[in-house]
């Protein structure tokens, strides 16, 4: 399923305090599920992805007891504490070590030191042209992550190959903003082969990305509640042209995107508990 709308300028909502039981906030799950969030984690790929909203939140570094290159920054905000994971470089290719296994590393790492109620994963996405994406439209998870190049074609194993791990229903946030409700589905190339793209339109899912369902496979297994915020910053149909997209729209997307970040962070520290 997915929803889509025109996209919508991101405004801050007004100051709510994180205790207060009469704050007002968007009806975030349709089952009308409420996250007791006293600890935030959001996880981010790249440094051109997090710096914005680090910058916002006047998060500051912390040091990180781990040989792992992860890099952390935190923020009290009305007596919340919000934990800003980045995967880190990589310090030999010294480039960010985007895709599954760097997210799958601080995830794990985040959720064992910092005990969070809830994980946001964020960033940007690829979208598709033929299936009525835009630039900068603002995705937000509904009811899975998958995964659409891992193939196992074995009993069992190739719905642990897609993987379909669950996704914390943000309806109430997206569909307030105007955001699109999809599915998103992640990989490790920046670029699909053939069969990758019949797993895209056998999900339905509306962005792509390299990260987002092996931060929710560890959230399953750790059992805290993961939510998926991405932005499209480029077009997977035409392959070539794809990476150069992506170079001119990041810092677009990242400033864009960092506006969503600051208030959804809002609404979930302002939740009723």
């Amino acid at each position: 399923m997915s929803v889509r709308d025109e996209n919508v300028n991101a405004a801050t909502g007004e100051s709510r305090s994180c205790s207060n039981s009469a704050a007002k906030a968007h009806d975030w799950s349709a089952a009308n599920s409420v996250w007791f969030v006293k600890s935030l984690v959001v996880v981010m790929a790249m440094r051109a992805e997090s710096t914005p909203l680090v910058d916002a939140l006047g998060a500051t570094p912390i040091a990180l007891d781990t040989a792992m290159p992860i890099e952390g920054f935190q923020a009290t905000i009305r007596d919340c504490l919000v934990t800003i994971v980045v995967n880190g470089r990589h310090p030999r290719h010294g480039v960010d070590l985007i895709g599954t296994d760097a997210a799958t590393i601080t995830t794990a790492y985040a959720i064992e030191n910092f005990r969070p109620d809830f994980v946001l994963c964020a960033g940007t996405a690829g979208g598709r042209r033929s299936s009525g994406s835009q630039i900068g439209e603002i995705v937000v998870a509904h009811e899975r992550f998958v995964y659409h190049d891992r193939r196992i074609p074995l009993p069992g194993f190739q719905e642990l190959g897609v993987g379909s791990f669950p996704s914390a229903d943000l309806s109430g946030f997206a569909l307030g903003h105007g955001f699109t409700l999809g599915v998103i589905s992640t990989g490790n190339s920046f670029g699909e082969t053939t069969d990758d793209l019949k797993m895209l339109d056998e999900s339905g899912a509306v962005a792509i990305d390299m990260e987002s369902a092996a931060v929710a496979s560890v959230c399953e297994l750790q059992g805290v509640p993961c939510g998926g915020i991405r932005i499209i910053a480029n077009f997977i149909d035409d392959p070539e042209e794809s990476p150069r997209e992506f170079e001119r729209e990041l810092d677009n997307a990242v400033a864009r995107l960092s506006a969503v970040l600051l208030q959804v962070v809002d609404e979930l520290l302002a939740l009723d508990k």
